[in-house]
């Protein structure tokens, strides 16, 4: 059996750095998660750690919404059926809420950290 070159040493030194720098950058991906607002053309952002509550205007009406302890929901609005309200309390980045006919489009977003990106039982 041979020895380890000099060579060889070098490539073992870059592939290891290559892969510290990889996990350091990539590694712990996150970020805030947002909750994005739609009516219409226009777009608020608003930070999911923040509580608040807030009313947006639409076509028929208004429509509030609340945020609380990471999660939003839609308190009421002046649809005819209010699913958007009986879709009850959204957390997880990519959830949405929406109301057609008011037009109010509610989605949350942001980076997932890498351990929250395994498959769940809707993807399968």
């Amino acid at each position: 059996m041979k020895s380890i070159r000099w060579g060889d040493f070098v490539i073992l030194v870059i592939a290891l750095a290559i892969v510290v720098g990889s996990y350091f950058t990539y590694g712990e991906v996150g970020g805030k998660p947002m909750v994005h607002v739609k009516v219409g053309t226009q777009t608020w952002v608003y930070d999911l750690s923040v509580d608040r509550n807030f009313i947006v205007e639409g076509p028929i009406g208004s429509t509030e919404i609340e945020i609380h302890d990471g999660q939003v929901h839609v308190v009421d609005s002046d649809c005819k059926n209010k699913v958007c309200v009986s879709s009850g309390w959204k957390h997880a980045i990519g959830d949405w809420i929406i109301c057609l006919p008011n037009n109010v489009f509610i989605m949350i977003e942001g980076v997932e950290k890498q351990d929250e990106q395994a498959v769940d039982a809707i993807s399968f």
